[in-house]
């Protein structure tokens, strides 16, 4: 055997190597199941490394459109582990089930278009009584023109604070808000 051929095997070898680490190590990775309805993202799932070396969903977030296709409501809800024996199989499996997720917050748009407001509330869950929370926080706009706001308000509890008056809109700032 020649020396160019034993350097070439060396070369593939670890090539080979490396490209094996590569793909072990992104199978580890977090990744997100997203489902999409009428070109709208409906609902968006991270699924992470849990016990037993099996990737387990660790939150979800549902999206909710009004009839004209505007963005109304994210939910965001966690899952807490739960598995049921598979009788076909006799593995434990992950229970998806929609009682063992449990919602964190909800961001909800709504809007006054008489008065060109915009209301973006966050409502938090209470775990005791199973019910969102009066709004925690409340972002305010009010449109302008089809360029700027005349301001931007907060109110946290009865706190009313103005943040900033007569600024630029940026289209795409509610739509921030469904990520």
């Amino acid at each position: 055997m020649s020396m160019k051929t034993s350097i070439l095997r060396t070369v593939c070898f670890a090539v080979v190597i490396i490209l094996i680490s590569n793909i072990s190590t992104k199978a580890q990775e977090p990744f997100c199941n997203i489902k999409w309805e009428n070109g709208k993202v409906v609902s968006r799932t991270k699924f992470d490394m849990g016990s037993y070396g099996m990737f387990e969903p660790k939150y979800k977030v549902k999206y909710t459109y009004n009839e004209k296709g505007d963005f109304v409501e994210k939910e965001v809800c966690t899952w807490h582990p739960k598995y049921v024996q598979n009788d076909k199989t006799g593995r434990w499996d992950p229970d998806y089930s929609e009682s063992n997720w449990t919602p964190q917050y909800c961001i909800v748009q709504k809007k006054d278009l008489v008065n060109n407001f915009f209301y973006a509330e966050l409502l938090l869950w209470n775990i005791k009584e199973k019910v969102y929370n009066a709004p925690a926080e409340t972002m305010i706009f009010q449109l302008r023109d089809a360029n700027h706001f005349n301001y931007l308000a907060f109110t946290k509890g009865n706190k009313y604070d103005v943040v900033a008056n007569a600024i630029n809109y940026d289209k795409d700032l509610l739509a921030r808000l469904t990520k």
